[in-house]
């Protein structure tokens, strides 16, 4: 009873649930909207949406240059009372993303013609491509707003406005235009549209958290000091996004859009760990920046416990997903039973992402970067050969495979320089203070 009492009192394990369950929300609401898209369109289509949805969020993703997570190593690390720091840390990265966004827009048009042909297999229409070009500007500030209310530890709304604000967005617009959204290329209008509402709405949700302050503080960097600051941060990102998404993207190459929407499918049920994974990510690393900054007694017990919790809430959401996957599979379309092999490679691969979470957290806290980046980078081409090898022999469950194997060499390399490097110290004094 007393080790309960404890763990209720826990504000790791507080928070962390609180991040779960709006986590939880998004999830559900993600997965209305793609059951929607799967009842609604046909495989091809769906594959289109899908597809799109991926392009959309790489080429965001690439052109945030690491600026979302400078943004929540430096804010978190602030002491608490420096909010002219953190509101003008905000104010200029946001500069910066619709500067670089603008330069990324002008990149995706040039290689709209090409990527219609090779990805799409001219399933979409050249001009609704074009004009998915500048969902990479508001996709950029939904992200950088999110990571922002993340770094001054308001995980939950951080976790909602990532992913709940998306998907109420996309559900509401096609309400309105139910007829509109199953005829030609009305799914890719509605998605272009909702993705400009979402950053547009992300500004009111941050809105009440910089009222108070300055929007000037001569300790904030400025664009190209930013600029060079988020550059060795970048690379996590990307090599994040090459482990999750390339797969789908080579699927869309190899194969054509029917398949991308069943391996999409099996990968957004997975994705659901990584969803959870995520909530402890908002709930972890700013509390790990703040205490490895101000805190260091406390950080072995803190790291550990962390662990813990990350591998004991991922194996429990592993065994779950398996053992409901025809059930989940069937709810988008009978179809997509199809998937199901795909699926449980998947779901694995997740797994042994989740168990470098808070290794690779202590990379960047000690600002040893390079290290991470290096096991991302043998990652992602282990990903890649693997990928050009087995989809055009097994299909989706060779690009299922893929990941599996990346996702090992991954958090083998990471643990391993984690101990060489000796990133943690027990402390020698121990810390009797509850975490």
């Amino acid at each position: 009873m007393q080790i309960l009492q404890k763990l209720l009192h826990n504000p790791l394990i507080i928070q962390s649930a609180l991040s779960m369950i709006a986590r939880f929300t998004g999830v559900a609401l993600n997965f209305a909207v793609a059951i929607l898209i799967t009842r609604q369109l046909s495989l091809g289509n769906a594959g289109v949406v899908f597809l799109l949805m991926i392009f959309v969020s790489g080429v965001a993703l690439v052109s945030r240059v690491g600026l979302d997570q400078l943004i929540v190593k430096e804010v978190a690390s602030a002491h608490e009372d420096h909010i002219d720091f953190k509101k003008a840390y905000l104010k200029n990265t946001h500069q910066l993303v619709l500067l670089i966004s603008g330069l990324f827009v002008g990149i995706w048009l040039l290689m709209s013609p090409y990527v219609r042909e090779a990805f799409f297999h001219g399933d979409i229409e050249l001009s609704h491509l074009m004009w998915a070009s500048v969902c990479v500007i508001f996709f950029n500030f939904m992200f950088v707003n999110s990571f922002y209310l993340k770094a001054i530890r308001h995980s939950s709304l951080s976790i909602l406005t990532q992913n709940a604000l998306p998907g109420v967005s996309f559900l509401v617009l096609i309400a309105f235009t139910w007829n509109y959204f199953s005829t030609g290329g009305g799914h890719v209008v509605v998605y272009i549209l909702s993705l400009s509402l979402t950053g547009f709405f992300s500004f009111f949700v941050v809105r009440p958290f910089i009222k108070n302050g300055s929007w000037s503080d001569n300790n904030a960097p400025k664009l190209k000091a930013l600029f060079i600051k988020s550059l060795p941060l970048a690379p996590i990102s990307f090599f994040s996004f090459m482990m999750i998404f390339a797969d789908a993207l080579m699927v869309g190459y190899f194969l054509g859009n029917e398949k991308v929407a069943l391996y999409n499918v099996a990968a957004k049920v997975s994705y659901i760990s990584l969803f959870f994974l995520g909530a402890l990510d908002a709930t972890i690393y700013p509390r790990l920046l703040a205490i490895y900054n101000h805190q260091p007694e406390r950080l072995w017990n803190f790291f550990w416990q962390a662990t813990a919790l990350v591998l004991a809430v991922l194996i429990i959401v592993t065994g779950v997903m398996y053992a409901l996957s025809d059930l989940i599979l069937i709810v988008f379309k009978p179809e997509y039973l199809a998937a199901k092999q795909a699926l449980a490679l998947l779901l694995l691969a997740q797994l042994l992402r989740a168990a470098s979470l808070t290794f690779s957290f202590m990379f960047i806290a000690s600002e040893k970067v390079r290290y991470l980046n290096i096991a991302l980078t043998v990652a992602m081409i282990v990903n890649l050969v693997a990928n050009i090898i087995l989809i055009p022999i097994y299909g989706i469950e060779g690009a299922a495979t893929a990941t599996l194997l990346a996702n090992g060499v991954l958090v083998a390399i990471v643990i391993s320089l984690f101990f060489i490097k000796k990133l943690l110290s027990r402390p020698q004094i121990s810390e009797a203070t509850n975490v």
